[in-house]
């Protein structure tokens, strides 16, 4: 189902949204970061995702393209397990964290198959492919400082590990900045196949 009006162009990227229970989760171990933290930019609960592809602009042609890939992508696999696993960071300055992350555990496999199909079909649809290793990860927060030594802030939020989720809805979001602040929005979603049937064939 659609849920907004697309317009002529918008910036996109294909992941993974979450449950309000997941989102409710990562809000708590946000907020434990955010405790120990002198500043920083937090990503919103509503916006917390796992990106699998980033699209850049696309026009509703394109649109078209990327709902066939999708729809043939959710009936084709099933839902994934996973569990958070720890706390991490891209580019560390002083004491400046470019982005906190959480990385995942569980079951991987499937999460990698997914990517690699996603790749593979959106090249076809005249997409460049990601250069970068894939590196499942949730973002926290971006430009975060803090003065206190990265294995005291794991060792904060190891509490909060280890705890499963199912990741099943995989989602074409729009993202744009509205006042000041960056938005996502599903344009599409897509839920994975949960027949059991077809799971244990």
């Amino acid at each position: 189902m659609e849920l907004i009006n697309r317009s002529a162009n918008m910036r996109a990227f294909i992941g993974f949204d979450f449950s309000k229970q997941f989102k409710d989760h990562l809000t708590n171990i946000q907020g434990v970061l955010k405790q120990n933290a002198e500043k920083g930019t937090w990503v919103s609960p509503s916006n917390f995702h796992l990106t699998l592809k980033f699209l850049g602009e696309i026009d509703d042609s394109q649109t078209n393209s990327i709902d066939k890939v999708l729809k043939q992508l959710s009936l084709s696999n099933f839902p994934i397990t996973v569990r958070l696993k720890s706390l991490g960071y891209f580019n560390k300055k002083d004491d400046e964290y470019r982005v906190l992350w959480l990385g995942l555990d569980g079951q991987m496999n499937e999460i990698n198959k997914i990517y690699k199909e996603l790749e593979q079909s959106m090249y076809h649809l005249g997409f460049d492919k990601e250069e970068r290793k894939f590196n499942p990860h949730i973002t926290l927060g971006r430009r975060i400082i803090t003065d206190i030594d990265f294995n005291i802030l794991r060792e904060l939020v190891k509490p909060y590990l280890g705890k499963e989720f199912i990741l099943d809805n995989l989602v074409l979001m729009k993202s744009e900045i509205i006042m000041g602040k960056r938005v996502y929005t599903p344009i599409k979603s897509y839920k994975l196949n949960d027949n059991i049937e077809d799971n244990h064939r």
